[in-house]
């Protein structure tokens, strides 16, 4: 995927000389001025020009094109927030363009990020569900990546089916073939004892579907998207953020390795515990302190944040995104459910019990004053007396004492 092609006035006002913004300028209207998305654009197609003027051998590869979007992202980074004191939202929009460029210049969603069957035993890895080898392999696919790129043909070739016309698109064998993941454990001795009965397989074309509807395949203006992400409350968007970070822990978990971006943008909409549930009701045990362990990873090599001060505007993000898709989005959930708090009574020395309340247990409330009337204690019983024993002299010991000198009447022990 290449950025979207960039219009002739956008370029001409990128290529003078501008002044560095003091807040964040809105989308340009006739000839207003650029965006980060306008400066990126030609910044990148610069550069793609200046290439073209050179001899070169074979055409442009995928690393050539990551490579030319990280320099014209660094550039357009330094000309539009260096030099200048940002705002609180400016170091979290910031950070999450950063991490939106970094998606696009990398392209998670391509069949190359899946591991081949074969890979070291100890890292993550999809395999190919026995009860559906037969199948797969009567269609020519014996691995995992082989048969998630045969479903994904098989949704590109669907993809303008006219169904009003044609009837329900075929959906061919794709939904049957299965594989399931492994996820990466500590030895590859560790990985040969997970029980395979138990992990949930997936559907090939579900991988498929997954991938191919990525929310950043079609991204051509990532800074426009990241300021959605911040700043949207529209439920529906939030609700689509969502389903797609589900879909990716359900269907396409190799997306959630340390090494794809993927995993940052899933933890932006998902908390931690409710990406591990997933994984539990999937038979796939991976623990909380591998994710975070995961993501901490991916934060330091693929955005170069490698402390706690550079990683906080990013964090700050985190919280704040979740927060709001979890308040919006989660069913069951609602404030207004909850009781106040009410100061627990600690004895009849309250002055008043709320009607709403049970008081205590034992606790007698006075009557009410009415008028003149006032409230005269009862009198209290007499108390009981009990006969107290009487102690015989020291030594002293007959029919009415026992071995501790104390009178009682004696015992009848006769038969």
């Amino acid at each position: 995927m290449s950025p979207a092609p960039v219009a002739t006035s956008a370029a001409s006002s990128a290529s003078s000389p501008q002044q560095q913004p003091q807040s964040l300028p809105a989308t340009p209207i006739n000839g207003g001025p650029p965006t980060f998305d306008d400066i990126f654009r030609a910044k990148f197609y610069k550069i793609v020009e200046e290439l073209k003027s050179k001899p070169r051998d074979g055409e442009l590869t995928a690393k050539d094109r990551k490579a030319f979007i990280e320099t014209a992202y660094e550039a357009t980074d330094q000309e539009y927030f260096g030099n200048r004191q940002l705002e609180d939202h400016e170091h979290r929009l910031r950070a999450l363009t950063k991490l939106f460029f970094k998606v696009m210049a990398e392209e998670p969603w391509t069949d190359d990020w899946i591991r081949p069957h074969d890979v070291e035993r100890k890292l993550s890895r999809y395999e190919m569900n026995m009860d559906t080898y037969d199948l797969a392999s009567k269609h020519g696919v014996t691995t995992p990546r082989e048969a998630i790129a045969a479903a994904r043909q098989h949704l590109i070739k669907i993809e303008n089916w006219d169904e009003a016309k044609n009837g329900p698109p075929p959906r061919g064998p794709w939904d049957d073939i299965e594989v399931i993941y492994i996820a990466g454990t500590v030895s590859s001795t560790a990985t040969n004892k997970i029980d395979r009965n138990t992990i949930y397989p997936i559907s090939v074309l579900s991988t498929a579907h997954t991938l191919h509807h990525h929310i950043c395949k079609d991204m051509n203006r990532p800074f426009e998207m990241a300021k959605k992400f911040l700043f949207s409350n529209d439920t529906a968007y939030l609700t689509k953020l969502r389903k797609f970070a589900c879909d990716v822990v359900d269907y396409a978990p190799h997306l959630l390795d340390n090494d794809n971006t993927t995993l940052l943008l899933v933890l932006l909409i998902l908390a931690r515990s409710e990406v591990t549930k997933r994984f539990e009701n999937n038979g796939i045990r991976i623990e909380g302190s591998t994710i975070s362990h995961r993501r901490s990873e991916c934060v330091k090599t693929k955005l170069g944040w490698k402390n706690a001060d550079e990683r906080k505007p990013f964090d700050n993000v985190c919280v704040e995104i979740q927060t709001r898709v979890r308040n919006l989005c989660t069913p069951g959930r609602s404030q207004t459910s909850r009781r106040p708090k009410v100061r627990k009574s600690s004895g009849p020395s309250t002055p008043v019990t709320p009607a709403t309340l049970t008081p205590p247990i034992g606790y007698l409330a006075p009557p009410p004053l009415n008028g003149n009337l006032q409230y005269l204690p009862q009198p209290m019983a007499p108390p009981v007396n009990y006969p107290r024993p009487v102690k015989a002299q020291p030594g002293q010991a007959n029919g009415n004492g026992n071995a501790n000198g104390i009178v009682g009447e004696a015992m009848d022990t006769s038969a």
